[in-house]
């Protein structure tokens, strides 16, 4: 597979246009229906394709290499849910051993403080083909995809590994990813060993309300009982 998806890539006169469907389906996760793939890689999407056709041969020889996998649906029609319509689905085959390095084929930088973007290294098709077969060869410096993310990161912003997990884990806090699972208290809350006495006082306060009844009716009796001592 390897060997062919490198003769493949020789035949690109541009390999921007593939190497972005890859990005594209990879990005997407699961089966994408190709009526929304052309939508957002055709020219109304801004995408690379300017024709269907194009589009078709490239992923009708991506699925014949076994870099993608195609599945017909029988859905039914959003204008007359009575009738029944074939639809075709597409998605990076799991397998192959270009899907842990395809977003190696992207190349980071900053364009603000807190703001990064991303864009195509030059000949991605044979980058994303080095990757792989060194990958494939049990190269150590090739690992998995989160290995391969940070590299890249480090290589762009020329730090060490601990910085860059440090730009990540700072930047999924701000987006709300992560956050302190450890609560914090009010500046004017009390403390615990304020609270814990107040709590001794409330109980004893209810503890001693019966007593206070009891001795308040025992007086109302005494009370009751000297008029009739003195009549007699």
């Amino acid at each position: 597979m390897l060997d062919e998806f490198i003769r493949y890539s020789a035949l690109q006169r541009d390999q921007a246009p593939l190497a972005t469907l890859l990005i594209y389906l990879k990005r997407k996760g699961g089966y994408v229906q190709l009526n929304q793939i052309w939508r957002d890689n055709g020219p109304t999407g801004g995408g690379p394709f300017w024709n269907q056709t194009t589009l078709m041969n490239k992923l009708d020889k991506l699925e014949r290499m076994g870099v993608v996998s195609m599945e017909r649906r029988i859905l039914p029609s959003p204008r007359d849910e009575a009738k029944k319509k074939t639809n075709t689905f597409y998605r990076i085959s799991p397998e192959t051993p270009f899907y842990p390095h395809i977003f190696g084929m992207l190349k980071i930088y900053r364009e603000e403080p807190d703001r990064y973007s991303s864009e195509l290294v030059d000949k991605p098709l044979d980058h994303l083909s080095d990757l792989a077969g060194r990958g494939a060869s049990g190269d150590p410096q090739v690992g998995r995809e989160l290995d391969v993310a940070m590299e890249l990161l480090g290589e762009v912003f020329s730090v060490r590994r601990d910085e860059v997990m440090r730009m990540i884990k700072e930047r999924m806090a701000k987006k709300g990813m992560i956050r302190d699972h450890r609560k914090q208290l009010p500046e004017n809350a009390p403390q615990e060993t304020d609270t814990r006495p107040n709590r001794a006082r409330s109980a004893a306060k209810r503890a001693s309300k019966p007593l206070q009844k009891k001795e308040r009716a025992g007086d109302n009796c005494q009370q009751h009982q000297d008029p009739r001592q003195e009549t007699s």
